[in-house]
């Protein structure tokens, strides 16, 4: 450049001869070129130019964890697709070299794979540049990503084996305490010094807490230890029915849950008996049948239980059928007796029933003394009382008189006979010859006789 009127060159300006060498001229100019775009020693960008990759070609995401994949060769921008939009979105559009995807969570697995193998949504992740290099492709496997465990383990027990199985499987039962294990699993590793929550949903049991103690809760937090294994103690009480049971499991740093539900069996359980096992109603009068009521108690088996009489007869009432207490009634007297009739008992279990044997029978007749007073003649004055003493009969005595100047009473077997002070006369006599006092239990009759005054004045 040269310098304008009356003003001399300004540093750095550059002057160039013109009388120089052509070739010179042109070695100068392309120097100031090369200069201008920052001299030889300018960086290039290693993943431009060249053939078109797309890395990793193939690989293993867990849904909800973010992952980088990288762009090689060909020219920016570059476009993006995805075969499955929804399960790992891909930006559409990408100036520089990488890019970060975070797959969802498949609910649909691929078709044909393996027994046990990782379930996994298979994407095509597609790549093209702005040269039009391409397509080129990546396949990535989208793992569902199970944050607590793929399943929950229950190892040791106090229960014992079910009656007549084969099964080596272990599941939590009625009376027993049962381990339970939980591999902490986040995004496919073993996570150890984790906080999970454990959480009884549905089922008679809770989680003994502390380890050790008689203590049981149906919530509490522990922490996976260095091989990222969580442990519990469930606790299921006696006498709890089959039944399914659910336990709720939370990484409490995330929020995520998973609910694991498994069979708590019944437990060994001690043989239905029913006590007194029989009972036996007699008659008193040799010609009828015994009645009344009892009570009988169910122990064994699982409550609650329930009782039904094979006899229209005997009705059966349960006063607690939880506690196994009933009461049954025979109501019918009429010959001929009940016998072999029974109560059968049954829980809610499934154990062999058993039964409560009912009979009735007429017994024998008591025999009866014949009934006698005595004396068998008194003899009354005007206002006095005399004394008779009745025996034998049924022992339930009543009494009375021919003339109502006499009168009777009854005390348990002694009857007392009064003669009235003052019946005067004249005309007829008062009170005539011949008086008696007659004495029955109902059955029978005896008749004492009477000697008093004609007229008392």
């Amino acid at each position: 450049m040269s310098a304008g009127p009356n003003k001399g060159p300004k540093e750095g300006d550059y002057i160039v001869n013109f009388n120089l060498p052509t070739r010179y001229v042109l070695a100068i100019v392309a120097s100031l070129v090369l200069a201008a775009c920052g001299g030889g020693g300018a960086q290039t960008n290693p993943n431009q130019g060249g053939a078109l990759n797309l890395l990793p070609t193939a690989a293993t995401f867990y849904a909800g964890v973010p992952y980088t994949m990288t762009i090689s060769g060909g020219r920016a921008p570059y476009s993006l697709t995805s075969s499955e939009a929804s399960v790992l979105p891909v930006p559409s559009i990408v100036n520089g070299n990488t890019f970060q995807v975070v797959g969802a969570n498949p609910g649909v697995i691929d078709t044909g794979l393996p027994v046990g193998a990782l379930p996994v949504k298979t994407v095509t992740v597609t790549a093209r540049d702005s040269a039009g290099q391409g397509p080129v492709t990546a396949s990535v496997q989208v793992a569902q990503n199970f944050l607590t465990s793929y399943v929950v383990n229950f190892g040791t027990t106090t229960c014992p084996a079910p009656t007549g199985s084969t099964s080596t499987a272990v599941t939590p039962c009625a009376g027993g305490d049962t381990v339970m294990s939980l591999d902490a699993v986040i995004a496919g590793n073993k996570v150890g010094d984790a906080l999970f929550q454990f959480d009884v949903v549905t089922g008679t049991m809770g989680f003994v807490n502390p380890i050790g103690s008689n203590t049981v809760t149906q919530s509490f937090q522990a922490t996976s230890d260095h091989q990222g294994i969580v442990t519990a103690i469930v606790r299921v009480p006696s006498g709890t029915p089959a039944q399914i049971g659910m336990i709720r499991v939370t990484h409490v740093a995330s929020g995520v849950s998973n609910t694991f539900s498994f069979l708590i069996e019944p437990g060994a359980t001690a043989a239905l008996a029913a006590l007194p096992a029989t009972f036996s109603f007699t008659g008193t009068n040799g010609t009828t049948c015994g009645t009344g009521s009892g009570d009988f108690f169910v122990t064994g088996g699982t409550p609650p239980y329930s009782a039904a009489s094979s006899n229209p007869s005997i009705q059966v009432v349960a006063k607690d059928a939880n506690a196994g207490h009933f009461t049954l009634t025979v109501t019918n007297s009429a010959t001929p007796c009940i016998s072999g009739a029974s109560v059968i008992v049954t829980d809610s279990g499934g154990s062999t029933p058993v039964s409560v044997a009912v009979n009735t029978t007429t017994g024998t007749s008591t025999p009866v003394t014949a009934l006698s007073a005595q004396p068998t003649s008194i003899t009354l004055d005007c206002g006095s009382t005399g004394s008779i003493a009745v025996v034998g009969g049924t022992g339930s005595y009543s009494a009375t008189t021919t003339n109502s100047l006499i009168t009777a009473s009854v005390s348990g077997n002694t009857v007392s006979a009064t003669l009235a002070a003052h019946y005067p006369a004249p005309g007829p006599p008062s009170l005539p010859a011949g008086q008696s006092i007659n004495i029955t239990d109902g059955a029978s009759a005896v008749s004492v006789s009477v000697t008093a005054p004609t007229n008392c004045p």
